[in-house]
């Protein structure tokens, strides 16, 4: 790349200077200043907010032939920039670059055309004519839009954001203010822009960014917001819960992950490696759908362990732009020391180290070595607590009995995994575990290559779904109209 670069706010379909100022963007594999991205005050949010609020009306009576061609216009001109994007997303995110930066972009425009072609469908009822207080009555329900809808993403996933969740508040005719993650946010906000350029009307969608909590505080708080679309800890998304509630403002909170991968008796062992690995090979195991509890079946913990061992020592390290790195950085010098602190804080309470453990030699950048901790027990707190990073913590199982009780005993339920050759045993199995989404024999699925499917967690992995119909109830509510004969 050659000169840092820069992107501002749009709001009211406009390009806007942050009334904070700028802050540097640093790419994590260089540890150099890629861009400057904009700092909102809380006079940028209300300008955002306003100027959502009188984009409202006309959008949500405009016709779904019109929302079908503008996100269709929206996700070529995502493809039209694709090779930009993912450059910018590669020097702003980390990971590796056939990883998150590039699969991120490009799901992008996937979603949005996804979310085009559903344009036409009616999430309505119907109800027969029937005998009533003064003769026959029939009724219809329909979806309605609820107004601005406020979408705060994550660093690692800001433009699935931005289509999964700002994408079908938008299809149903809400209006939104975006502010994706402080750390990476120059791809998302560009993304934003490109929606404008592709024909939606002023204030339809609108952008902020920056560090001061307050910008998201009051993107949640302000009474011109209706609806909050949230990925990230549960720390925090409690607190929008706990403030949007006050208000009974509609929301979809995408928290934490601590996936459990069970591994039966008679699983298929290259099956469960890949799956594990991902936990190390996509995107340093910054993801909330990561498999990072092995929950192992006594009888194939030392095979199972001998195999991930040699994934582990395979792995290249390096720089998120050199296309033979397979574990690139993680997103901050702040992120890399809290892996490291969570592996000690394991070795002390009796794990054991199988690989990893220290930090790799390679510099410049933010480096976390792919790490398995075996003989952990359900209370240690790498175990218990999402890590967000290169880590898989081992336990072993005596039966289905006791998998299903030690995947269970998690604070989260968002994605989990059953590995097993007998498909029945595992979906048994799986309708036992206490998640949003179980994948059998495979990655993750729903949200993943099945987009109609429901995406979402339970317990503190949040409420609500996205993907496909799921998504666009999430920010409607229903109207009964009855009628007399």
């Amino acid at each position: 790349m050659s000169a840092p670069i820069r992107v501002p706010l749009h709001i009211g379909g406009k390009d806007l200077a942050a009334g904070g100022g700028s802050y540097d963007v640093v790419d994590p594999s260089t540890e150099k200043v890629f861009g400057f991205a904009p700092e909102a005050s809380v006079a940028d949010v209300q300008q955002a907010i306003d100027a959502a609020n009188t984009a409202f009306p006309a959008w949500a009576a405009t016709p779904p032939a019109e929302k079908a061609r503008l996100f269709r216009n929206w996700a070529e001109a995502v493809d039209d920039n694709r090779d930009r994007l993912i450059e910018w997303q590669i020097a702003e995110m980390g990971g590796t670059r056939n990883g998150a930066p590039s699969r991120t972009v490009m799901a992008c425009g996937d979603f949005l055309r996804s979310f085009a072609e559903r344009a036409f469908l009616d999430l309505g009822e119907s109800f027969a004519p029937r005998p009533g207080f003064g003769g026959m009555l029939s009724g219809v329900a329909r979806r309605k839009p609820v107004g601005v809808i406020s979408v705060l993403t994550p660093y690692n996933a800001a433009l699935l954001n931005i289509a999964s969740m700002a994408g079908p508040a938008l299809l149903t005719g809400n209006t939104v203010v975006v502010k994706p993650a402080p750390q990476d946010p120059l791809t998302a906000l560009e993304v934003i822009r490109l929606a404008t350029e592709a024909g939606f009307p002023p204030g339809v969608v609108n952008s902020l960014g920056g560090w001061d909590a307050e910008i998201g505080r009051e993107m949640v708080r302000n009474p011109g917001v209706r609806g909050i679309g949230f990925t990230g800890s549960p720390k925090v998304g409690v607190e929008i819960a706990q403030v949007a509630g006050g208000q009974l403002k509609k929301m979809l909170l995408e928290l934490g992950g601590k996936g459990a991968c069970v591994v039966l008796d008679d699983a298929g062992l290259d099956i469960a490696v890949d799956i594990l690995s991902s936990t190390w090979l996509f995107h340093s195991g910054q993801a909330c759908g990561s498999p990072t509890r092995a929950i192992v079946h006594e009888s194939l913990k030392d095979e199972l362990v001998r195999r991930l061992v040699a994934v582990a020592d395979s792995a290249v390290i390096g720089p998120t732009h050199d296309p033979a790195s397979t574990v690139g950085p993680v997103i901050s010098a702040a992120q890399r020391d809290r892996i490291e602190g969570y592996v000690a804080s394991a070795l002390e309470e009796g794990a054991t180290l199988a690989c990893g453990g220290s930090r790799p030699a390679v510099t410049p950048g933010f480096y976390a070595a792919p790490t398995l901790l075996t003989d952990c027990q359900p209370t240690m707190r790498a175990v218990r607590e999402e890590i967000f990073g290169p880590v898989i913590t081992m336990l072993t199982v005596a039966d289905d009995d006791e998998a299903v009780a030690v995947a269970n005993d998690s604070d989260y339920g968002l994605v989990n995994y059953v590995v097993s050759r007998n498909t029945n045993r595992a979906f048994a199995l799986a309708n036992r575990l206490e998640s949003g989404v179980v994948s059998i024999n495979t990655l993750q699925s729903a949200g993943n290559g099945v987009e109609e499917m429901p995406f979402g967690g339970r317990k503190l992995s949040g409420f609500g779904r996205k993907g496909g119909t799921h998504a666009m109830l999430a920010f409607t509510d229903p109207q009964g109209i009855v009628v007399k004969s």
